[in-house]
């Protein structure tokens, strides 16, 4: 899965990009130039460090989450104007967009729009998103109807229709997630990945003195932006990023006297995996490598095993099924069997977080 980090200048953001590739001892590249930086950044899952050790494992593998962190957005991107608007593009290939917010005061650091109000300009990059979709969707109308008008296609005229629904949409300042889409409505959209189509986690970087207190800004906005697709959090990247540098034991030591209860790193992802309705499968018996796999919640035992290889979605025959929480209850796969525990299910079953998998396939 990939996120793109977006935000207004002097946010943050790139701070919690590189919390992020601290804390989690992520792979980077750059592309050079102004591209954006990538981060591949492996997920923290003590479930899967406890079924390594169960099944002696040579081998353990995390689940991946990838991080772009994008050159900030500036009123009027959604109009070409900026650097930021280059890259409106490549923000349309990502599966979700993490919005970062500054919501603390620091008088050596300037705030763009003159005065910090996350909710104003959590509303700002809104309308930037929104416009970059209305352009996109009145070229695509045009270009449609041009070749319309030489021949008649009824995918086309299909097109043009929901097209036309999305662009009256947009004009009233509503995001396409919120549109009432049919399955096909959603694979005709898929074109061109409309941007206010994305989940979008809106992240408030705190202050240190917020820490610990309840923010008034999170309602805000819920009121301004909340709503299916869209979800709030927060945390201190400044104070976040010390702490992920700091040893161990430093770092519980400095968590326990701010009052900070878990890693913002793991927060963050949480929230990310939440977002995108992922949960978590494992494989790994036979002892050579347990890993961590992450899927769409609802996906069938069959495409859980496309997910491991393409090969064992073709050729399927069950999956041995056992949930870690009954599995660590019973003490070994064996013993899971023993007890009735250890299911065969079909290629229909719907993957539960937390299941652990064996695919029998055909070769």
């Amino acid at each position: 899965m990939r996120i793109g980090i977006i935000g207004l200048p002097a946010t943050g953001k790139t701070t919690l990009f590189d919390l992020l590739c601290v804390a989690g001892g992520a792979h980077v590249s750059q592309h050079g130039g102004n591209e954006p930086a990538v981060a591949v950044v492996k997920v923290p899952d003590p479930r899967l460090e406890r079924l390594a050790q169960a099944f002696k494992a040579k081998k353990v593998t995390h689940a991946t989450m990838e991080f772009v962190d994008f050159v900030a957005l500036t009123r009027g991107a959604g109009k070409g104007e900026g650097l930021g608007s280059h890259y409106l593009s490549q923000m349309r290939q990502v599966d979700a967009l993490l919005h970062v917010l500054r919501d603390y005061d620091d008088p050596g650091i300037a705030h763009v729009e003159g005065k910090v109000d996350a909710a104003r300009d959590a509303v700002l990059v809104n309308t930037e998103l929104l416009l970059a979709d209305l352009d996109v969707v009145e070229k695509r109308i045009s270009r449609l109807e041009a070749d319309l008008k030489k021949i008649k296609k009824d995918e086309a005229l299909k097109e043009v229709e929901l097209l036309k629904r999305c662009r009256a949409w947009l004009a009233e300042e509503k995001p396409v997630r919120d549109l009432t889409l049919t399955e096909d409505d959603q694979k005709l959209l898929r074109g061109f990945a409309p941007l206010t189509a994305k989940p979008l986690l809106l992240l408030l970087n705190i202050g240190e003195g917020t820490l610990g207190k309840p923010n008034p800004i999170q309602e805000r906005l819920q009121r301004a932006l909340g709503g299916k697709g869209v979800a709030v959090t927060q945390l201190c990247a400044k104070v976040e990023m010390e702490v992920a540098q700091l040893p161990p034991e430093d770092a519980e030591a400095f968590r326990k006297e701010l009052g900070l209860q878990a890693g913002g790193f793991a927060e963050v992802l949480r929230a990310c995996f939440d977002l995108l309705g992922l949960v978590t499968f494992y494989t790994g018996e036979g002892g050579e490598e347990t890993r961590a796999w992450t899927i769409p919640a609802g996906s069938t035992a069959l495409k859980a095993a496309g997910a491991i290889h393409s090969d064992l979605e073709r050729g399927f025959i069950r999956a041995e099924v056992v949930n870690l929480a009954e599995l660590e209850a019973a003490g070994s796969l064996g013993a899971a069997k023993k007890k009735g525990i250890l299911r065969v299910e079909g290629k229909e079953y719907r993957v539960a977080d937390g299941d652990v998998i064996t695919v029998r396939f055909n070769v």
